[in-house]
Formats: structure tokens, C-alpha cells, sequence
């Protein structure tokens, strides 16, 4: 069996490295198919064909394209705080004794995808940082390790994400109609529902254990390369230069020696650093204290906001100083060009898959409805999971997929007589799925690996499918 895997990522990963683009390339690719696909089934109303394809361009696409600002800085800074703090001699020291842990290559690439997974529970953010810097801890540690494979078990630990504390559909159903859950705010809910039914139900508490803790350790095993030809050991040039352009890492300690200006001593003043860490760490410990005020936990009242204060000044505080902590910015800023850049064009493909004029019906809507029509009694669960999968591809957002696909998804269950929460959880795992064939969330974690989309995807491709019969089974038949 091992060697019919192996044989199986050595194929695809082949496949893949000739013909997958560019993760860019991908995203202007994937934006021209969806345009056609709303010209041809989204209806244009009242308006003629050539007003309906101006429309979908400029409405949808241009009107869209804008439309994840706000979470691309949020992505970005989540990279670089975690960068930062990843930089602590305090985290990067835990790190290290971390990837010490393996004794071998192969229990190596088992271990970390537990990690990212673990990660990944808390916060997806935290994983996709801490995964990409914890693969080359391990290929630092272990020279001879297949680096892309270990790169590629670190994103496959993000697919977890969505059953874990920070998932955005278990958690926008625990919202309030005025605070962003649209299906009260629209009546197809009455009530909210908490996370006890959701997030800590033995369907997605199993479901985490066998896919993250099992399934992912076993099948990285069993696909590591056999002989060392077929391994690409990390570049060790690139080990030991840090992320910005090339320059060998500095790191400053203490001011300058001979006479230096109030400026320096405040740069490289622990007392600064301290204060405002402090500072910031005490916001922290108010906001979560407010929370449990009012009756909200701290689990289920993390944002990507919170993780980047908090990220930030534990970053500021663990360097020392600030001229300790810019550094390690400077560093990070290298690693973010891909966020900045292919953000706004899936955007823009959100936009095209949301765009309906008066009157029709949106692409991504058709999607959902066409699926939950054709499906056989009792299968609405794996239905689910399926087509929040494939509307991944295109809304690569768990909260933006939610917004276009939830209504269509609750009412069928309502309908049916399915439970809310389990297809909830089912739309969940189907948005995280197909996320290891999607380069949308990889690019953070290539960025820290330096690597492309092209190394790691065929192995991830194993991963779609061996881990999509796990969930679309577990989702339909454990226990809620």
C-alpha cells in the first residue's frame, strides 16, 4: 500500500509541477472562467447581452475587487506580527526544541502537520504562520529532509481550520442578528446557535482528531520519498540568510556603542519596549475580561483583529526593544508581496460570483441551489460539504462563501428536516477542504518557505481526496 501511494504523489506532484500555474496566473485564470460562467447562467433581466457583460465586469468584478481590502491588511499584518513574534528568542527558542523532537525523517513529516493542525484549531492565521516557519525549524534541523513535502504537510494541517475556535460559520451563527448574522437579520433563523452545537459536538471533535492527528501524520508516511534522488533537501544558502532580499540577518541587542542621540537610546530602550508591550497585552487581557462579562468565552470571541494585537505587542515586548522588533518587520515585509498582489483579484472573482441584477439569481446562489435539489434523501449533509467546496474555488472565504450559500443551505435543512448545525459544520469542512487545492490560503505559507504552489500541490492533492471520503462520511453519520 505504501508503495502505490508514494507512486501516486510522485505522479501528481509531476503533473503538477508541469502544468499548474503560477499561484497569480491561477487567479487571473479562474477570473476569466467564472466570468464566462456568470455570462452564460446568470440571467442579465431587463438588460440586453452586451449591457449584461459590461455589467458583470464593472459591477461585479470592478465593484468587487476592492471589496477584501480590509481583510488583506488584516492578512498581511497577521504574517508579519507572527513573523515577528516567531523571531523571539523566547518562541524561536521553543520552536527549535520543537523540530528537535523527530529523530528521523519520516517521524518528522508526521509531526508536522500535527503541529500546523494543532495550530490551526486555535486560529487558522496562527497556523499557516506557525506551520511555514516550523517546516524549515525542521529542515534546518534535519538537512537531508524532502523540504517541499514537509511544506506541503504544513499548509495540509490548515484543513482543520474550519471546526476549530476561530471558524467563521459556527461562529457567525453564534452572532446576534445585528452584529453579522445575516439569517437572522433575515428571518430564516430565529435564534442563535451556540457553539456547544457546532464547534464541541463529537462529530467535529472526532472529526478533527482523525483527519488532523491521524490521517495527515499516516499519509505523509506513507507518500515521503523512498530513495534520496527523488528528495529535494531546503537550499542551505537559504537557511542562513534571513527573508529580506537576501541580506544576512542582523540582530541588534543594545544601543550603539560610543555617543548616541535620545533617538538611539529610545530605539534600543527595554523600558519602551515593555511599557507598550505591557500596555497592549493589558488591552488584551481587558477585551477577552469583557467578553466573559457578557457571557461570551474566550474561544469564541477570537477575530483575526485580536490575534494580530495580541501577536503584535507579545512581538514587542519578547524583542526587547524596538529597534529589535523593526528589525524583524523589515524581515517580514518580504514575505506579504503575494497577499497585496492576488487579493484583490479573488475579490473581484467574489464580486462576479455574487452579481445578479434584478431579477436573477447569482452564480455562486445556482451553485448551491443546483446541488441541494439533485440530492437524495438524507445526503443533504455530504451534499453540503460537497458544494461548499466547490463554491470554495471561486469565494475562497469562509464568511464571504457563507454570505452567498448559507440561506440556500439552512433552508434545504429546515426543509428537509436535517439539522441546521450539522449541515452548518458539513458547509464548514467543505470550505477548509478544498482549500488544499486552492492557492488562495497557501500563499503566506509559501511566502515563508520560499517555495511555489507548483512544489507542494500534488501532495495536497492526496490530501483532497483521501481526507474528502473521511469528512463527507463523518460529517453524515457521527454523532452531533
Amino acid at each position: 500500500m505504501a508503495n502505490v501511494i508514494r507512486k501516486m504523489a510522485e505522479g501528481s506532484s509531476h503533473v503538477v509541477e508541469r502544468y499548474l500555474p503560477d499561484a497569480f496566473l491561477f487567479a487571473i485564470i479562474l477570473t476569466v472562467v467564472t466570468y464566462g460562467l456568470a455570462f452564460v447562467t446568470v440571467s442579465p433581466g431587463a438588460n440586453g447581452y452586451f449591457s449584461h457583460a459590461e455589467n458583470i465586469l464593472v459591477t461585479g468584478w470592478y465593484g468587487g475587487f476592492w471589496g477584501l481590502l480590509t481583510f488583506a491588511m488584516q492578512m498581511t499584518l497577521i504574517l508579519m506580527t507572527g513573523y515577528g513574534l516567531a523571531k523571539t528568542e523566547f518562541v524561536d527558542g521553543l520552536l527549535t526544541r520543537a523540530a528537535a523532537i523527530p529523530s528521523s525523517e519520516r517521524s518528522a513529516v508526521a509531526f508536522v502537520p500535527v503541529v500546523a493542525a494543532l495550530a490551526s484549531f486555535v486560529h487558522w492565521g496562527l497556523g499557516l504562520v506557525v506551520g511555514g516557519i516550523f517546516a524549515r525549524k525542521v529542515a534546518e534541523e534535519i538537512r537531508t529532509i524532502d523540504f517541499p513535502i514537509i511544506v506541503a504537510g504544513a499548509y495540509s494541517g490548515f484543513i482543520v481550520w474550519h471546526g476549530g475556535l476561530a471558524a467563521s460559520i459556527p461562529l457567525n451563527l453564534n452572532s446576534a442578528g445585528d452584529n453579522g448574522n445575516f439569517l437572522i437579520a433575515s428571518g430564516v433563523l430565529n435564534d442563535t446557535i451556540g457553539t456547544s452545537q457546532t464547534i464541541f459536538t463529537t462529530a467535529n471533535l472526532v472529526l478533527f482528531v482523525v483527519v488532523g492527528l491521524v490521517f495527515l501524520p499516516l499519509l505523509f508516511v506513507l507518500m515521503y520519498p523512498e530513495s534520496d534522488e527523488k528528495k529535494r533537501p531546503i537550499d542551505p544558502a537559504k537557511l542562513e540568510v534571513a527573508a529580506d532580499g537576501g541580506e544576512a540577518e542582523t540582530k541588534v541587542t543594545t544601543a550603539p556603542t560610543g555617543t548616541t542621540t535620545l533617538a538611539d537610546r529610545i530605539e534600543h530602550s527595554r523600558a519602551v519596549a515593555w511599557g507598550i508591550g505591557l500596555g497592549g497585552l493589558l488591552a488584551v487581557f481587558g477585551y477577552f475580561w469583557r467578553g466573559i462579562a457578557d457571557g461570551m468565552m474566550p474561544w469564541n470571541n477570537l477575530d483575526l483583529n485580536i490575534v494580530n494585537f495580541t501577536f503584535l505587542f507579545l512581538g514587542i515586548l519578547l524583542h526587547g526593544t524596538p529597534a529589535n522588533y523593526i528589525g524583524a518587520m523589515k524581515e517580514a515585509v518580504e514575505n506579504v508581496w503575494g497577499i497585496i498582489l492576488q487579493f484583490p483579484f479573488y475579490a473581484g472573482i467574489m464580486g462576479i460570483m455574487g452579481y445578479a441584477p434584478e431579477g436573477s439569481t447569482s452564480l455562486a446562489t445556482q451553485i448551491a441551489q443546483g446541488m441541494v435539489q439533485v440530492s437524495p434523501d438524507g445526503t443533504l449533509p455530504a451534499v453540503a460539504f460537497l458544494t461548499a467546496g466547490v463554491v470554495n474555488f471561486f469565494v475562497p472565504s469562509g464568511g464571504g462563501e457563507w454570505a452567498v450559500i448559507g440561506e440556500t443551505l439552512v433552508t434545504a435543512a429546515q426543509s428537509s428536516g436535517t439539522s441546521v448545525p450539522r449541515v452548518a459544520m458539513a458547509a464548514s469542512w467543505g470550505d477548509a477542504w478544498t482549500n488544499m487545492i486552492q492557492p488562495f490560503w497557501a500563499i503566506p505559507l509559501l511566502a515563508i518557505s520560499g517555495l511555489s504552489v507548483r512544489d507542494i500541490m500534488g501532495y495536497c492533492v492526496l490530501v483532497l481526496l483521501g481526507s474528502g471520503v473521511i469528512i463527507a462520511v463523518g460529517i453524515t453519520v457521527l454523532p452531533m
